[in-house]
């Protein structure tokens, strides 16, 4: 009988924002510990090794809200935020594109490229596009745009406008603040209620004082609790997923093979599967006598929680370690003698080895790399129909 893990058949949870539990199969390891590091930012019962999280942060950098003061120093231009805020539809067709070392300008400029706006109008907007740093924010001010362009300030302002809409959303924002109501409105969540949220109780949000906001808007704190789920959910980065003009990118490979003696083994790193643990102090507060019963509940809905991603993980361990111990079992020739000797591989031949789902297979392999003798390669080049 075929498994699924899980996977196929049920969700085991979902979050705030919907997401479902289960796509953490698919999810490259970047991801996978983007998910953990928020879920162990509102589940207390959740832990992992210290040393191994600084690693982590390391390898991939901290995401918002851990890094989010950093933003607080530039609030500028805020005049006419609510006009940069464009309402045309994100354009989802980009968002889960490989970039493939392209750079974040040259992402634009092809956008921009294809729009039929007058030469001068065009100038303009390709000058802001390369007055982008690194995370998609705009660097200079419209002032010194028109001075060094020698145009009207209102014609920046538009082609500024412009430029926001563009993928990834939220560039061309001049602060956090926009950058996260740009993408609310391209998803057309920008209410009255979250722009004030975001304008005005930002800081407060980023700490989690959640009832500080309540107490300050009169909001209930469930309705705060669900605009804190969905602000975490934006991208306060939009650049960062491109090449960098100035620095080279690495692939961190999610699986090792060894050559041990005559035979090959596989290796799953634990970035690519993090083991979890669950807060034991949490556990002995839940087995008190006389322990609040609100406070119970919360404890034990959290461990509950805690306990289907600690699953979830494994079994994406033990799923990742099956298909590459099956493509490793079946490119001995490659892995002997380089890639001239790679062997037609389907993804039927995989899950006729591991048991598994065809779907469950497309899931492991996408977005995963394996170290090989040759080389680092994604493990979906070994599969002649992905």
């Amino acid at each position: 009988m075929k498994q699924d893990f899980g996977f196929e058949t049920r969700q085991i949870r979902k979050d705030g924002d919907g997401t479902a539990l289960h796509e953490i199969l698919r999810w490259s390891s970047e991801e996978l510990y983007r998910y953990i590091q928020r879920e162990m930012e509102i589940n207390p019962l959740l832990k992992m090794r210290e040393d191994f999280k600084r690693e982590m942060d390391e390898a991939f950098g901290a995401r918002f809200p851990v890094d989010m003061d950093e933003w607080f120093q530039d609030a500028c231009d805020d005049d006419d935020i609510d006009n940069a805020c464009a309402e045309r539809e994100c354009r989802r067709k980009y968002q889960n594109m490989a970039y493939n070392g392209i750079t974040l300008q040259e992402h634009l400029m092809s956008q921009l490229k294809a729009m039929d706006i007058p030469t001068d109008d065009e100038r303009i907007a390709a000058f802001i596009i390369e007055n982008l740093d690194e995370n998609g924010y705009l660097s200079v001010s419209k002032h010194e745009i028109a001075a060094i362009l020698k145009v009207d300030r209102d014609r920046v302002s538009r082609m500024l406008r412009l430029v926001q809409t563009l993928d990834p959303p939220g560039v061309g924002a001049r602060s956090l603040r926009e950058c996260l109501l740009i993408q609310l409105s391209q998803m057309g969540k920008a209410t009255p209620l979250i722009k004030t949220i975001i304008l005005e109780h930002l800081k407060d949000m980023a700490r989690n004082r959640l009832g500080v906001i309540s107490r300050k808007t009169g909001i209930p704190l469930e309705e705060v609790q669900r605009i804190r789920d969905l602000i975490r959910s934006l991208e306060p980065k939009p650049g960062r997923r491109f090449a960098s003009l100035r620095e080279e990118r690495y692939i961190v490979p999610d699986v090792v093979v060894k050559r041990i003696g005559e035979e090959y083994h596989v290796f799953v790193l634990e970035h690519a599967a993090p083991r979890l643990r669950i807060n034991r102090m949490y556990l002995n507060l839940l087995q008190k006598p006389y322990l609040d019963k609100d406070v119970s509940e919360y404890i034990a809905g959290k461990l509950n929680s805690a306990l289907g991603l600690i699953k979830a993980v494994e079994q994406r361990r033990i799923a990742l370690n099956k298909v590459a111990m099956s493509i490793v079992s079946r490119q001995k020739e490659f892995l002997d003698g380089g890639p001239r000797y790679l062997r037609p591989l389907t993804m039927q031949m995989v899950a006729d080895d591991c048991s598994m789902h065809v779907s469950a297979i497309s899931r492991v392999v996408e977005g995963k790399y394996i170290q090989t003798p040759h080389g680092i390669f994604e493990l979906k080049c070994f599969l002649i129909n992905f």
